[in-house]
């Protein structure tokens, strides 16, 4: 003799397995994996050359704008420049560290 059992929905069937998920955090890996990436461009000697003077000309309290890559994509910060500490290649830009090597563009403003 058979017994019948109800039909379970399909959210039924998720949530009994859901305590047995073996890779806690693998959707959010996997959203993050899936988030936009924008690759590092590479400066060519000449402007290399052109962002180290720009760099050079830099006064601490000057305000001003660096485009730089987060490690994601290129980001924009603009504010007062607060630290350029030349044995760590940094410099603070408000509450921002920017590594120099991930500088695209630096202008003072005003």
């Amino acid at each position: 003799m058979q017994h019948k059992r109800p039909k379970m929905t399909l959210l039924q069937r998720a949530k009994q397995f859901m305590p047995f998920a073996a890779l806690k955090g693998f959707q959010e890996l996997l959203e993050e994996t899936a988030r936009y990436k924008e690759n590092r461009k590479e400066l060519s000697e000449e402007q290399l050359e052109v962002l180290d003077a720009q760099c050079k000309g830099l006064v601490i309290g000057n305000i001003v704008s660096v485009v730089y890559h987060n490690g994601r994509v290129y980001d924009t910060v603009q504010g007062r420049l607060q630290q350029i500490d030349t044995v760590y290649r940094t410099m603070t830009v408000g509450d921002v560290l920017v590594p120099m090597s991930h500088i695209m563009r630096v202008t003072t403003i005003g």
